[in-house]
């Protein structure tokens, strides 16, 4: 059903809709909308992976054990959560175009055939997790002594799978729109709410159970519920700049497959990476629990990097879009640029932070001793990476939000599949073990900013119609 009729609360159709000519002109102040963009997305994207430190803070407090089942328990959660990516980029650069055009009863639309999508197929995906757990577990390689651990974790989890993933999607929908404030703000009541259940139910504070790394898993499940329940609340409400239709379960096939079109690619893209990342932790695996833990430890480090790239790929993404939508491709490749040029500068600082002072960042998680050096090790090569990846994250959502979704799915995969997963495979070979794993990423790291860098300056991007 239409929306044409729908009207936008006050002021919120000027918050929807960025001043593209204005922008355009101004280089000084193309720069200041994309750090407007920009900024909650990082701010909120740090909020979740301080709150996700302090969860392994807490659960490092259980033994290394503990610290592995979480860890393989994430790829398998990851996998899952790469469709919903997917289907969030679809929704992004569908909802940024339509915004461009001045469209937003068009916007709308997508976004609602995407979250009812969502609902249904994360409804399947949590009972699929639920009962399969032990099976998932055994498979990432968990030992009799994680084993049962890594089933409880994963059990709570699915239980909020479903809002989860509906959260992420209307995120997806809200920023294509040019609101990345809404999520920022919902996810920090969420984190704060995620931290405290944590303690509670954890070590068994405030009167309840002490649950251990189960208490984690429930208190995970129900922080995302609660987030994905107040944005939906929001938009039916009709307090965003993205309305509901007057019919919530109506379904429009035709807005659905231009999703589906746009979102497969960047849903199969997401499900190599995946993939591959889950491969390459069991890889690791084979090296033992201080490995896994090792590894685990020093990637929860890493996502503090990432957060500055995170929030300029979603403004590259978001001034991409829109400027293609409003017939200006030109203005399109210089937003594109304009983000790389600062993400570079952010992750390059942080990189050499992790680099010069590693052991500054593994205090947080009190490894033991055996634990420590390998740690340090990892953090340390992952410094050397990020400027690559700032490159790579960056121009990939660029290309996202120009609809490209296939040819980043293309650069994904040769980078994860062909480059880190074989040169995995020779580094342990020759003796370096779990080193020689993160120095595969690293090489990984710089041919995909390598590629994409080719893709976006090649420009075919321009010329895709949604």
């Amino acid at each position: 059903m239409s929306n044409d009729a729908r009207t936008l609360p006050a002021g919120q159709a000027v918050r929807g809709r960025l001043p593209l000519e204005d922008l355009a002109a101004d280089a000084q102040r193309l720069r200041r909308s994309i750090l407007q963009l920009a900024w909650p997305v990082a701010a909120e994207m740090l909020l979740q992976t301080v709150t996700q430190i302090v969860d392994m803070m807490m659960v490092a407090r259980l033994g290394h054990q503990a610290v592995a089942a979480v860890g393989l328990s994430f790829r398998p959660m990851f996998f899952a959560l790469s469709i919903f990516l997917g289907v969030g980029a679809g929704t992004t650069a569908l909802v940024a175009r339509a915004m461009g055009r001045r469209e937003p009863d068009t916007a709308y639309r997508v976004a609602h055939q995407a979250v009812l999508a969502t609902v249904g197929l994360a409804s399947i995906l949590a009972a699929g997790f639920y009962l399969w757990a032990p099976a998932i577990q055994t498979f990432m390689g968990a030992g009799p002594e994680v084993l049962p651990l890594g089933v409880d974790y994963l059990r709570a989890l699915a239980l909020g799978m479903v809002f989860m993933y509906a959260g992420i999607v209307i995120t997806a929908a809200l920023r294509g729109a040019g609101d990345s404030h809404t999520s920022m703000r919902v996810g920090a009541l969420a984190n704060v709410l995620n931290v405290f259940l944590n303690y509670a139910l954890i070590f068994g504070h405030f009167g309840f159970p002490a649950l251990g790394v189960r208490g984690a898993g429930i208190a995970t499940a129900v922080s995302r519920m609660f987030a994905g329940l107040v944005l939906a609340g929001l938009v039916v409400g009709g307090r965003l700049v993205i309305v509901p239709p007057r019919r919530l379960l109506e379904f429009d096939p035709g807005t659905f497959m231009r999703v589906m079109r746009v979102g497969l690619p960047a849903t199969g893209e997401r499900i190599l990476m995946s993939l591959a990342m889950l491969v390459h932790l069991r890889m690791v695996a084979v090296e033992g629990t201080v490995a896994v833990a090792a590894a685990t430890i020093s990637q929860n480090i890493e996502e503090l990097a990432y957060m500055p790239s995170i929030g300029l790929a979603v403004a590259a993404a978001t001034l991409v879009g829109q400027f293609l939508g409003h017939g200006r491709p030109d203005a399109a490749e210089r937003s594109g640029w304009e983000c790389v040029r600062v993400g570079v500068i952010f992750m390059g600082a942080m990189g050499a932070l992790f680099a010069i002072w590693p052991g500054l960042w593994l205090a947080l998680y009190a490894p033991s001793p055996e634990l420590a050096p390998l740690a340090r090790t990892l953090v340390r090569l992952m410094g050397l990476g990020q400027p690559f990846v700032a490159v790579a994250f960056v121009l990939a959502g660029g290309l996202r939000g120009a609809g490209d979704t296939l040819s980043v799915m293309g650069a994904t995969a040769f980078g994860m599949w062909a480059v880190r997963l074989s040169l995995t495979a020779v580094f342990m070979a020759r003796g370096w073990g779990t080193a020689g794993a993160w120095a595969a990423m690293l090489v990984d790291s710089a041919v995909r900013a390598a590629v994409m860098a080719w893709l976006f300056s090649r420009g075919r991007w321009k010329r895709i119609r949604l």
